[in-house]
């Protein structure tokens, strides 16, 4: 029995592990010293966990790949999987990646017309 409880244990530790490193920390990833305005089409929307992701190409600077907040952050705060669709045109504010890749962390989501979608408290 005492070795069944440590196999369990062991076992929960390491899927638990697994989990903790595919997150990562704003810092890690983001640069607070360059921020990013985009405009551009919506390409896809990845409504996935631990974050969401919005793809967009823009007339000026290719193709982004901006991170939102978790997916149930962003239902509690009034976005959803509907919100945004395919060709839609955003405004998005956030914070590009240290690598200098066309990467960024989103601070606020705007339709083109202006209307608001999402907003954090880091603005």
């Amino acid at each position: 029995m005492r070795i069944i409880t440590i196999l369990l244990f062991a076992i929960t530790a390491l899927l638990m592990a697994g989990t903790a490193s595919a997150h990562h920390s704003f810092s890690a990833e983001f640069d607070v010293g360059r921020p990013v305005e985009i405009t551009g089409a919506v390409i896809e929307v990845e409504w996935t966990n631990p974050h969401a992701w919005i793809h967009l190409e823009t007339a000026d600077s290719g193709q982004w790949a901006v991170e939102m907040l978790g997916v149930n952050t962003l239902v509690r705060s009034g976005m959803t999987p509907q919100t945004v669709k395919q060709g839609d045109v955003l405004t998005i504010t956030g914070f590009g990646s240290r690598d200098g890749t066309n990467t960024a962390n989103a601070s606020s989501v705007h339709r083109g017309s202006g209307e608001a979608l999402w907003s954090s408290a880091r603005e």
